[in-house]
């Protein structure tokens, strides 16, 4: 490409000099025969301007030359980013702009083959982790026809989780691979949430801790069922974890605030709080950029908005809008406490 644009420059100062320098000749030539120096500049004044568009036009045509390819590589970058990996470009003979689309098709089809492997290898845990599952909800079927009341109801309630595990796992996989669930519904936000803190009061419980809930203006949310529960596990697990002291989850209208006695998260630790972690080998870490992406894979989203003590809200979209016209989800997160 510097080639072509040495070349193009040159181009363009020899045609501006002939325009010029040609015209000069006959007026000077011409300068014997009486004409007066007004003339003389009016031509001269002619001659430049035309120069002038001769030149524009010039430049303008080869500006043109250099961006068409270099509109055909945006428009292919920009396939890219939409998932569109086949970014076919065709040569534009400038040898820089080339090597970039060759860069860019050859990293596209490798970003490609990894995704692809992932979706595979996703598809295959996911269906040898449900037929596990189908195995111990087999046995669980089996205990829940004990003659004992106290493992038929225990076996009851596992083979619930099971059934809920088995669907979440769907879910998790459509997320995968679509980006978003497609599975939306309407949802009771207050009875699913009590649903699950049934599930984690036990386990709270042995901590020597407590599960409060407060529920304020009830609203029907549309969400995914699924995915809205792994989100609330995530923050229950995290404050188990992590948390000390009761913790209070309060339910108001498309909003859950999750919040507990704890020592809360270190200012340090904020901006990365739902940044996954660098080691893909890390063990931890996980959790939280897990669930803000299954809430934003549903239309929500998911805050931190108190640092002592950690407190999250998730955000769902309410399915209707509510009183007064205003869109709660619109509002900006309430700034971690200091």
């Amino acid at each position: 490409m510097r080639r072509r644009l040495v070349l193009s420059t040159i181009a363009v100062v020899v045609v501006v000099l002939v325009v010029l320098l040609v015209p000069v000749v006959l007026i000077v030539n011409d300068a014997n025969d009486g004409d007066t120096p007004t003339d003389q500049f009016v031509r001269l004044a002619v001659i430049a301007i035309v120069a002038l568009i001769a030149a524009a036009v010039l430049a303008a045509v080869q500006a043109r030359q250099l961006a068409l390819p270099l509109e055909r590589l945006a428009r292919s970058a920009a396939r890219v980013g939409d998932g569109d990996f086949s970014a076919p470009s065709s040569a534009s003979g400038i040898e820089e702009i080339d090597d970039i689309a060759r860069a860019l098709r050859l990293s596209a089809n490798r970003v490609d083959r990894m995704l692809e492997s992932e979706r595979s290898f996703t598809a295959d845990a996911t269906h040898q982790l449900r037929t596990g599952l189908t195995g111990i909800a087999m046995r669980l079927e089996l205990l829940e026809r004990d003659d004992d009341p106290e493992i038929a109801r225990e076996a009851r309630a596992a083979l619930e989780q099971t059934h809920e595990l088995t669907t979440t796992l769907d879910e998790l996989l459509a997320v995968a691979r679509r980006g978003s669930s497609g599975e939306r519904t309407e949802i009771d936000l207050v009875a699913l949430v009590d649903h699950h803190v049934s599930d984690w009061q036990e386990r709270f419980a042995t901590a020597r801790r407590q599960i409060v809930v407060t529920t304020g203006r009830p609203v029907t949310v549309t969400a995914t069922p699924g995915l809205v529960g792994q989100i609330v596990n995530v923050l229950f697990d995290n404050s188990l974890r992590h948390g000390a002291g009761t913790l209070t989850v309060e339910v108001e209208g498309e909003m859950v605030t999750i919040e507990d006695e704890g020592p809360g998260v270190e200012e340090v630790h904020v901006a990365g709080l739902f940044e996954r972690p660098a080691d893909p080998h890390a063990k931890h870490g996980r959790g939280l950029p897990l669930a803000r992406r299954l809430a934003q894979a549903d239309g929500g989203r998911l805050d931190l908005v108190g640092r002592r003590p950690a407190r999250f809200r998730l955000t769902l979209v309410p399915a209707a809008p509510p009183a007064g016209g205003v869109d709660a989800t619109a509002e900006m997160p309430v700034p971690p406490d200091a």
